[in-house]
């Protein structure tokens, strides 16, 4: 996860209607969000669905609320539902400096860990992990392929970075850079991985991801 922007323009159908999904709210959270779930950071494509924030079953009053709704994959927004109310704000907090975000190949799990002890930033935490790594033991099938998916992602932008720091050619570090782009994928765990190897005044230009 990464801090968003959302547009000050509020969609007309929120304003008009009874409706929370309407088409121009879709078409407006796809750009701002650059058509990647909120929370997974991955490519909707055809896979997304107004997640609230704060959700409906307990704050029906937010239900139309231009600041609540977001753009969520399917797996995502299952797993949130109303679970995860008390969170991070995304439009407002710097995810990626507060929460340490990072696959850990040798125990082949997802790691977020904050220093941040109050409850939002605890209970992002707690949500990423069961995201991720699940809440029993074993995966399920569908935490299994998520995973799975995010540990090939980073392995491939991995080669990248360690292809940079062997041979630091303009070259390769197009490739570092073009990996960090606001439209691509994995943005939260990409960030520590620029940071656990000392390359944010190499990259800072490209990681200043909708930051004021």
């Amino acid at each position: 996860m990464i801090r968003e922007r959302k547009s000050e323009n509020v969609p007309s159908s929120l304003l008009t209607t009874s409706q929370y999904d309407g088409e121009d709210v879709k078409a407006q959270l796809l750009e701002d969000q650059h058509e990647k779930c909120y929370i997974c950071k991955r490519k909707l494509g055809t896979d997304f669905e107004i997640e609230h924030f704060k959700s409906k079953n307990n704050y029906p009053e937010l239900r139309q609320e231009w600041t609540n709704l977001f753009l969520a994959c399917g797996y995502c927004n299952k797993k949130k539902f109303s679970s995860f109310d008390d969170n991070l704000y995304p439009l407002d907090t710097n995810i990626e400096d507060e929460i340490e975000q990072r696959i850990d190949f040798s125990r082949n799990k997802a790691s977020f860990t904050t220093v941040i002890d109050d409850v939002p930033h605890q209970n992002a935490v707690r949500m990423l992990h069961v995201f991720y790594n699940g809440k029993q033991k074993m995966r399920v099938i569908k935490e299994e392929r998520f995973f799975d998916e995010a540990k090939q992602k980073m392995n491939r932008f991995l080669e990248k970075v360690n292809a940079f720091l062997m041979e630091p050619t303009p070259a390769n570090r197009t490739l570092v850079a073009a990996e960090l782009s606001i439209e691509q994928e994995m943005l939260g765990f990409k960030y520590w991985v620029i940071r656990d190897n000392h390359l944010e005044a190499e990259f800072k230009d490209e990681i200043v991801w909708n930051k004021h």
